[in-house]
Order: structure tokens, then C-alpha cells, then sequence
């Protein structure tokens, strides 16, 4: 059988949009397999030591975000992060947090995240051991800076106020204690693992990874149809 020229190029023509139809239907399976994903409850590690996981001066590794560490010093300065968006379950609510910078050995520091401000400022003297949740540092600023309050969580914010070597990011304290064990309360706020938001719902993508192979598909067998009808009318077929 003579292969036309016509149908060559209909042929390579076709071939390379059906490979874009499939890359595009793969991309949408990834994008689903990221929606399953993001919906499923990891197990928590172990509680680490912060210093374990982490080093002063560095930017946070991917793998130690979302960890539940626990960490020892004297609380130093007092700072509060207005207008905080918290989150409990499917309930959202605005609150003005108390963060305090703790003090480690060897002139390091970290920002802790107590809870609610209070509508004095507790009194904590001496060493506290500090259990909690590891998140980076905010990015986007929750409110404007006033009377040196802090726009959002972020120890850059602080650089010039302390000499100490800040960790990146902050704690969440879900427990505090001093250092012969009496827990100190206060009243504490969710610390729930941070989740990637995807967009979409996942059978949403795999139905879109069915349109994109069905077209790449169709496209691919176009050439082959049209060859098929310029022979049975013995002649070429208008496109």
C-alpha cells in the first residue's frame, strides 16, 4: 500500500498533539494522586529535641516542619501577634496571640507560641521545658506592626531586638513545665499538622485524565479515518 505524503504529515501532525493530550492527562493524575495525598492523616514522629532536628541561623529542612519537638530555656521578651487566624476543626476565629522568646544554651533562641493573650502577662522565672509543634515562619504579614507588636510570626521580625542566634520558624506550645516538673497553664491553641492545598477533588482530575486520553486517542486515529475514506470514495477527502 502507498503511504501519501498527505498522510505522513497528518500522521506526525497527529502524533504530536496526542503526546500533548497525554502529557496533559498525566498531569492531571498527578495532580490527583496530590489530592489523595493531602486528605490523608500522617502519623506523628516521635517528640524530637528541637536541636536535633534543627540548627540556629538555618532555614527549616522540609522534614522537620509539622514535628512535635520539645525544647529548654528561659523565656526572655514578650511580643503579641494580633489578628492570628486559628482554625479548630471546620471553625475559624481571629485571636491575638502571646509569643515569647525563649532563651537556649550557647546564645541561641527560638519564638514560642503560649496561646491567647492573657490579660496580664504571667510571671515565668527560671528554666522551662516547652512540648509543641514545629511550623515555619510566617510570610504573609496577619495585621500591620504597632507599638512593636509582631504582623506575623516570623523571627526576622525580632533580628534586631535580641543577640541571640534565632531558630527559623516557631513553636506552638502544647504543654510548658518548669523544671521540677509543675506545669504551667495558659490558655493554648490548636497545633494541628500543616496540609499542602491542592485544588479540585480527586475524582474531579481523574475524570479530566479520561477527557485528555480520549482526545489524544481520537486525534491519533484521525489520520487513519480519513485515509480510510479517501479510499472508499476514491478520491482525497476535504478537511
Amino acid at each position: 500500500m502507498k503511504i501519501s505524503k498527505g498522510f505522513i504529515a497528518q500522521l506526525v501532525v497527529a502524533l504530536l498533539i496526542s503526546i500533548t493530550f497525554i502529557g496533559l492527562g498525566n498531569w492531571q493524575l498527578n495532580r490527583a494522586h496530590d489530592v489523595k495525598i493531602a486528605k490523608q492523616i500522617v502519623a506523628d514522629s516521635p517528640l524530637s529535641s528541637l536541636e536535633n532536628i534543627a540548627t540556629a541561623g538555618s532555614n527549616l529542612t522540609p522534614d522537620a516542619i509539622n514535628r512535635l519537638v520539645s525544647v529548654s530555656g528561659k523565656y526572655r521578651e514578650i511580643f503579641l501577634a494580633p489578628k492570628q487566624s486559628l482554625t479548630s476543626g471546620n471553625k475559624k476565629s481571629i485571636a491575638n496571640l502571646e509569643v515569647r522568646l525563649l532563651e537556649l544554651p550557647g546564645n541561641r533562641g527560638v519564638l514560642i507560641v503560649r496561646g491567647i493573650e492573657g490579660l496580664e502577662d504571667q510571671e515565668i522565672i527560671g528554666e522551662v521545658k516547652v512540648n509543641g509543634r514545629l511550623y515555619p515562619r510566617q510570610t504573609s504579614d496577619a495585621t500591620r506592626a504597632i507599638n512593636g507588636d509582631l504582623s506575623r510570626i516570623d523571627p526576622a521580625l525580632i533580628v534586631g531586638a535580641t543577640k541571640l542566634e534565632l531558630f527559623d520558624g516557631f513553636i506552638i506550645a502544647t504543654s510548658e513545665a518548669t523544671k521540677f516538673g509543675q506545669e504551667i497553664l495558659t490558655t493554648r491553641i490548636p497545633a494541628p499538622q500543616l496540609k499542602s492545598k491542592v485544588p479540585g477533588n480527586y475524582w474531579q482530575h481523574i475524570s479530566y485524565v479520561f477527557v485528555w486520553w480520549l482526545m489524544a486517542l481520537l486525534v491519533l486515529l484521525a489520520p487513519f479515518y480519513n485515509s480510510m475514506k479517501e479510499r472508499e470514495s476514491g478520491g482525497k477527502v476535504r478537511p
